[in-house]
């Protein structure tokens, strides 16, 4: 099965200069366990709760504190429209993620979460098998 079908349309994203507290209130507000961070319409990569926790042990101020300085800028941290959902199954677990920015063409189009890829994994194994 495709991202395509499974994948959330649009989504709230943060830019490098963005302090880390506006990008975690954004997170939170759409609970999202991932933002994408753009720089113009450019996806420049993905700023994860682990990249806020790991600020916040630092003892980072989040006001002060900015997305690019702790962003994932690894360009594998992002799915293809066209891509099967076993590829963005494996890129959540490589990268430590939720949740996967989806591009098509280079273009952000949405979002694609674990739960997404799940649900359409379990029914496709269970297509044909009565649940009772």
């Amino acid at each position: 099965m495709k991202v395509a079908r499974v994948f959330h349309p649009g989504s709230p994203y943060a830019e490098p200069g963005d302090s880390l507290r506006d990008a975690a209130a954004r997170m939170r507000g759409h609970a999202l366990g991932t933002l994408p961070v753009m720089s113009g319409s450019d996806l420049v990569g993905v700023l994860t709760e682990r990249d806020v926790v790991e600020a916040a042990a630092k003892g980072v101020r989040p006001s002060v504190a900015h997305v690019a300085d702790y962003m994932n800028d690894d360009a594998e941290a992002r799915v293809g429209i066209d891509d099967d959902i076993a590829v963005a199954a494996m890129k959540m677990l490589a990268i430590g993620c939720r949740h996967l920015p989806v591009v098509d063409h280079g273009r952000l189009v949405g979002m694609v979460s674990a739960r997404d890829v799940f649900l359409a994994s379990a029914r496709s194994e269970t297509e044909g098998v009565l649940v009772s």
